[in-house]
C-alpha cells in the first residue's frame, strides 16, 4: 500500500514538474515591452472589450426603441356553449305591447384573428434614453482607460521591485565576499594570537547577517515574480533583463496632462443629468400611432364552417396618452435623481482639482527621486572611501574590527539606498509615461 502511494505521489510530482518546466520562458528588456504583452494577455482588458460591446448594444437598443414599435397579434377560437339571452319588445314580433320575447343574439362559433401595429411618434423619455446610452458608452470607455492605467501602475510597482531586488542581490553577494574576506583575516589573526575570539564571532555574525539578508531578498524576489507572472496570466515564465543603472542618467524634465479622472466625473454628471431628464419626461404626454386589423369568422354549425362568412373590421388613428403625476414612486425617483445630480456636480468640480493635483504630484515625485539619487550617490562615494581606508588600516592592525564592520555596513546601506532611489526614478518616470498614454 505504501509503495503504491509513493508511486502515485511521484507520478503527480512528475506531472507538476513537467508543467512548470514546460512553461514558455519570456525575457522582457523594457517596461514598455511588458505593457505591450500585458495588453493582449490580461483578462481585465478582454473583459473591457466585452463591456464596450455591452455599452454599444445598449446605445443601439435605445435608438431602435425610440419609436417603441409594437405589433400585438392574437388568434382565438370560441365555442359559446351558452349564449346570452336578450329580451326584445314583443310588438316587434307581433305580440301585444308590453310583452317581451327572448332572443339569442350572436353566433355559437366565433373565430377572430387580430394584428395591431403601433409606434410612438413623440416620446421625449425615449429621446432622453438615447442620449443616456451615448453618455454611458463614453463613460464605459473612460472607465476602461482608468482601469487599464491602474493595472499598468500595479505592474509598474512590481516591475521595479524586481529590478531593485535583483540589484540588491548582486550588491549583497559582493558584500558577502567582503565579509568572508574579513572573517578569514580575523581568523588568521586569532590563530596568530593577535585577535580575540569575540572578534571572530563578530565577523562571523556579520557574515550570517548578510547571508540572511540575501535569502530574504531572494524570497521577496520570488514573491514579486509570481505576482508579475499573474499579471501575464501565467502564460509565460518571465525574466526581466533591463539594467536598473540605466536610470542613473535620467534627468530630463517630464510633464503630464492626464485628465481621465476629471473626464470620468464630467461624464458621471452628464449621465445623471440625462437620467434626470428621462425621469422628468416620463411625466409628459406620449403621442402614438395606433391601428388594428381584424378578421372574424362566425358560424352556428361549427368553427370555420364552409357556409360561414368572414367579417373584416379595421382602424388607424392617433393616441395621446398621459399618466397623471400621482404615482408616488415616480415622484420619489425624480427627487432622488435630482439630489444625485447635485452630488455628481460637486464631484465634477472636485475631480478637476484632484486631477490637477495628481499630475503635479507625479512630477514632484519624479523630481524628488532624482534629487535623492544624486545625494545618495555622493554619500555612497564617501562611505566607500571610508571603508576602503578602514580596511587597509584593519589589515595593518591599526583599526579595530568593530569600526571596520560599521563602515562596511554603512557602505552597504548607502549602496542599497542608491538602488532604492534608482528604482524610485524608474517607477516615477514609468508612472508619468503611463499617464501620458491616455
Amino acid at each position: 500500500m505504501k509503495r503504491s502511494q509513493f508511486l502515485y505521489t511521484s507520478f503527480v510530482f512528475l506531472i507538476f514538474f513537467s508543467v512548470i518546466n514546460g512553461q514558455e520562458k519570456r525575457e522582457f528588456t523594457s517596461f514598455k515591452e511588458v505593457l505591450e504583452y500585458v495588453k493582449v494577455t490580461n483578462h481585465q482588458f478582454k473583459n473591457a472589450e466585452w463591456q464596450t460591446r455591452l455599452a454599444d448594444l445598449a446605445r443601439k437598443t435605445a435608438k431602435l426603441n425610440l419609436l417603441n414599435p409594437k405589433i400585438p397579434a392574437s388568434a382565438q377560437v370560441l365555442d359559446n356553449i351558452t349564449q346570452q339571452v336578450s329580451f326584445l319588445p314583443g310588438q316587434i314580433f307581433g305580440q301585444p305591447q308590453g310583452t317581451f320575447k327572448e332572443v339569442t343574439i350572436g353566433q355559437q362559433y366565433a373565430s377572430t384573428f387580430s394584428v395591431q401595429p403601433q409606434f410612438d411618434i413623440i416620446n421625449l423619455a425615449n429621446y432622453a434614453q438615447i442620449k443616456s446610452a451615448k453618455t454611458n458608452q463614453l463613460l464605459v470607455d473612460n472607465q476602461n482607460k482608468i482601469n487599464e492605467q491602474n493595472v499598468y501602475d500595479q505592474i509598474n510597482m512590481v516591475y521595479f521591485n524586481i529590478l531593485s531586488f535583483n540589484e540588491q542581490k548582486r550588491i549583497l553577494e559582493e558584500n558577502i565576499i567582503i565579509a568572508k574576506d574579513i572573517l578569514r583575516i580575523i581568523q588568521n589573526k586569532f590563530t596568530e594570537g593577535i585577535a580575540r575570539k569575540q572578534e571572530v564571532n563578530e565577523a562571523e555574525t556579520n557574515l550570517i547577517s548578510l547571508q540572511d539578508k540575501l535569502q530574504q531578498i531572494e524570497l521577496n524576489t520570488e514573491i514579486q515574480v509570481q505576482t508579475f507572472n499573474l499579471f501575464l496570466e501565467n502564460s509565460v515564465k518571465a525574466t526581466l533583463s533591463e539594467d536598473l543603472w540605466t536610470y542613473e542618467n535620467s534627468n530630463a524634465p517630464l510633464t503630464t496632462q492626464n485628465s481621465l479622472l476629471a473626464e470620468n466625473a464630467k461624464l458621471q454628471y452628464e449621465l445623471s443629468e440625462q437620467e434626470y431628464k428621462g425621469l422628468k419626461f416620463q411625466n409628459y404626454p406620449v403621442l402614438s400611432f395606433i391601428s388594428s386589423f381584424n378578421w372574424q369568422n362566425l358560424s352556428n354549425d361549427f368553427a370555420f364552417s364552409k357556409n360561414s362568412d368572414w367579417i373584416n373590421f379595421n382602424y388607424i388613428g392617433l393616441k395621446l396618452s398621459y399618466d397623471l403625476p400621482t404615482t408616488v414612486t415616480k415622484y420619489s425617483n425624480l427627487k432622488s435623481k435630482k439630489i444625485q445630480l447635485e452630488i455628481a456636480k460637486n464631484n465634477q468640480e472636485f475631480s478637476k482639482k484632484e486631477n490637477e493635483n495628481k499630475n503635479k504630484q507625479m512630477i514632484l515625485e519624479y523630481e524628488k527621486a532624482l534629487l535623492q539619487n544624486e545625494n545618495f550617490r555622493k554619500i555612497y562615494t564617501l562611505k566607500k572611501d571610508t571603508y576602503e581606508k578602514n580596511f587597509n588600516q584593519f589589515k595593518e592592525n591599526i583599526l579595530p574590527l568593530d569600526k571596520l564592520l560599521i563602515s562596511q555596513n554603512d557602505m552597504l546601506t548607502s549602496r542599497l539606498n542608491v538602488v532604492y532611489s534608482l528604482a524610485n526614478i524608474g517607477f516615477a518616470k514609468a508612472k508619468i509615461e503611463i499617464s501620458n498614454r491616455f
